[in-house]
């Protein structure tokens, strides 16, 4: 990875005290260039923080952009909200909702604390994004969620860029989402997931394709292991046409984590792009297996049906959606696997008519190369105001 320094270190706790020992080590040779243990009562885990942080960039001779919060929040909401961070990703209604659940907690631990709200705006976009919620009920709260943050904070990059995505994909107002996502970029030093959401959800989004790419390539330098950054590389390898390097991207996110459905379905949709349909179908019987409210998921299952010949399962699979807010993404992605790219592109529009939450960097932008064979194209394109 090119790393030249290594911090490695432990914490224990016993009672209210905790010991925290950290050492900082040459990677080329294993030698100490600093250690220190800090001995403290838990409610100083902040400040101890601070004096590793400044400790390290005394060793190294560094200056560290760090972001100073405008509030410190108390130690059980912090806790809560790391928990919420351990289900985040993983996209199923139980890891949702614990997700969801960990946030009201820190709120209610600590009202003041802004990043739980942000949190809980990245909740209701999650949902959205995978079918679980409409976009209609999601993305206002998420807005509203996002804006509470900020007159907690009014500089918390995660903040505007939350503001940045509900004003592109939801209210498909670019320039806004422009404007929001500036506020973000003008900050020295920002987390892997604010840059991950300016790279795929504004960048790729408005089709800024080869600047996306090298945003989601320094979102992996500073966590390679990140299953959902990897998952966003790949879709932008597969607008960009590298379909080998976005088929590795795609089993490298699985890889990370073999639960992970939404990587695993998208990788099914990939295969069958490819005309891959017996590796498409694995992945498709295990996505819909693990998310079979979903409608990328059932629409892959029907497409590989359909294509199979198995029409009267297939007809069974999408009637499912007849009717709901997820039936126009269902469809599309069933006639996209099926090869039907102007009906594929015809129901993306109604899908994006009726605001599925990011279904433009999720899908539309991802086989954009497919997509533009049809004629309709530009009327797509018009529709998410990208013309």
């Amino acid at each position: 990875m090119g790393v030249t320094s290594v911090l490695e270190g432990s914490v224990r706790k016993a009672g209210n005290r905790i010991r925290v020992t950290a050492q900082l080590i040459t990677a080329a040779d294993g030698s100490h260039l600093w250690s220190q243990r800090y001995d403290r009562e838990m409610e100083d885990v902040f400040a101890v923080q601070d004096e590793i942080a400044s400790a390290i960039a005394e060793a190294l001779k560094v200056k560290l952009a760090v972001r100073q919060a405008k509030h410190q929040p108390n130690l059980p909401a912090y806790e809560a909200y790391l928990k919420y961070r351990h289900y985040q990703w993983g996209f199923t209604p139980e890891s949702l909702q614990r997700s969801r659940e960990y946030l009201e907690r820190a709120i209610a631990l600590d009202p003041k604390f802004a990043l739980p709200y942000v949190g809980l705006a990245d909740f209701h976009l999650a949902s959205s994004a995978v079918g679980g919620m409409a976009a209609q009920e999601a993305m206002p709260r998420a807005r509203t969620l996002a804006q509470r943050a900020l007159e907690l904070d009014p500089d918390l990059p995660e903040a505007h860029a939350m503001l940045g995505i509900v004003a592109g994909h939801y209210d498909l107002d670019w320039k806004e989402a422009e404007r929001r996502f500036r506020l973000v970029t003008d900050h020295e030093s920002i987390s892997p997931h604010t840059c991950q959401w300016y790279g795929f959800f504004y960048l790729f989004a408005i089709g800024r394709t080869e600047e996306a790419y090298r945003e989601m390539q320094r979102v992996l330098e500073q966590d390679p292991l990140g299953q959902i950054w990897h998952h966003c590389l790949a879709q932008v390898l597969s607008a960009m046409r590298l379909d080998i390097e976005a088929v590795a991207a795609f089993r490298k996110a699985v890889a990370l984590d073999p639960g992970y459905w939404w990587g695993g379905v998208s990788l099914g949709i990939f295969h069958a792009k490819l005309g891959q349909y017996t590796e498409a179908r694995e992945y498709a019987d295990r996505g819909y297996a693990a998310a079979p409210w979903c409608p990328y998921s059932i629409g892959l299952l029907a497409g590989l049906m359909r294509n199979a010949g198995e029409t009267k399962q297939a007809e069974e699979l999408l009637s499912r959606l007849r009717s709901d807010f997820r039936e126009p993404v269902g469809l599309a992605v069933c006639h996209l696997v099926c090869g039907e790219i102007d009906k594929a592109v015809e129901w993306f529009g109604t899908a994006v008519d009726q605001r599925f939450a990011v279904v433009i960097s999720t899908v539309i932008r991802p086989f954009e190369p497919l997509l533009r064979q049809s004629s309709a194209w530009p009327g797509l394109l018009k529709k998410m105001k990208l013309e």
